[in-house]
């Protein structure tokens, strides 16, 4: 569990277990509640073993609550800290309960937001040298022509990038010949059941005997995500992101950064992907094989 500091701006140290919480300095047990005001809850935790709620009227065991932050009603000491259980602090604390949870999540996300943005910020060259090393080293930019040309230009027609479109949506790389049955097959067939054959019952009669597979059949459907993402996408995050100030972002703008580089790895890891298809797909072999084909496909 991440423990904010008092005033919400920080993350301090974490606590894993009953002793880490009930041997924090401030804690204190047997709280008496109508005594005391919520300030504010500074950790939310979910331990392996019960533990006991720390208000005097109550003492339920439980796995899951809130390290709080509270004072006297008088104002006459100074902060302490104690714990509670989930619905002991919604039937107690009633709306101020639910407000604090809803500020501690948002207290906690925007320093966890911030901090994840900081980090990527410092890391944009690094994300830069990889689009180029995907573009020019690994022949991304090469793979997207040659995948291109291959489906646009010449060797495969439209009617035959369509039926390879769908094998890529369905994972479909294997092509079979189909053989129907004979007559003499259909006559035996239907002799031995004494009624003629339905079309499920003739298909089932029908062979099919495997003439090999497709190799990166995806790139037919993701070859343009090269250009898209290493020419136009990524670049324009990655400028975008050079010229954030973390620091000036409110909570929304945080959460909403946060979403677009939080899956910048995976976009990189598909694209990865989408040139090894492209290599795989666009060899002179694997094309004559399609056109061979292309009945069976």
């Amino acid at each position: 569990m991440d423990i904010l500091s008092d005033d919400g701006t920080q993350l301090a140290e974490r606590i894993s277990n009953w002793e880490d919480i009930f041997s924090r300095p401030r804690y204190q047990k047997d709280v008496d509640h109508d005594a005391v005001q919520l300030v504010r809850i500074l950790g939310h935790y979910t331990m392996e073993e019960v533990g006991s709620c720390g208000l005097s009227n109550c003492h339920q065991p439980h796995k899951k609550g809130f390290l709080v932050l509270c004072k006297p009603q008088n104002g006459l000491a100074n902060h302490f800290e104690t714990n509670i259980g989930n619905q002991c602090g919604k039937n107690i604390f009633g709306v101020t309960f639910d407000e604090q949870t809803k500020n501690y999540n948002i207290e906690r996300n925007t320093i966890l937001y911030r901090d994840s943005l900081v980090d990527a910020i410092c890391k944009v060259d690094d994300f830069r040298q990889r689009v180029h090393v995907l573009l020019k080293d690994e022949g991304g930019e090469a793979a997207y022509a040659r995948v291109r040309n291959a489906i646009k230009i010449r060797g495969i027609d439209r009617s035959l990038v369509s039926k390879l479109e769908r094998r890529a949506k369905n994972g479909d790389v294997e092509v079979f010949l189909r053989i129907a049955a004979t007559k003499r097959d259909i006559d035996l067939e239907e002799s031995r059941m004494g009624r003629k054959l339905s079309a499920e019952e003739l298909e089932d009669l029908t062979q099919h005997e495997s003439l090999g597979r497709i190799s990166g059949v995806r790139a037919v459907t993701n070859y343009e995500k090269i250009k898209s993402e290493l020419k136009v996408e990524l670049p324009q995050l990655l400028d975008e992101l050079d010229e954030l100030k973390p620091e000036e972002l409110l909570y929304n703008d945080l959460k909403s950064w946060s979403k677009r580089i939080g899956d910048l790895d995976s976009r990189f890891r598909e694209v990865e992907k989408c040139i090894d298809d492209c290599k795989r797909f666009s060899v002179a072999s694997n094309i004559e094989f399609i056109n061979a084909n292309k009945e069976w496909i």
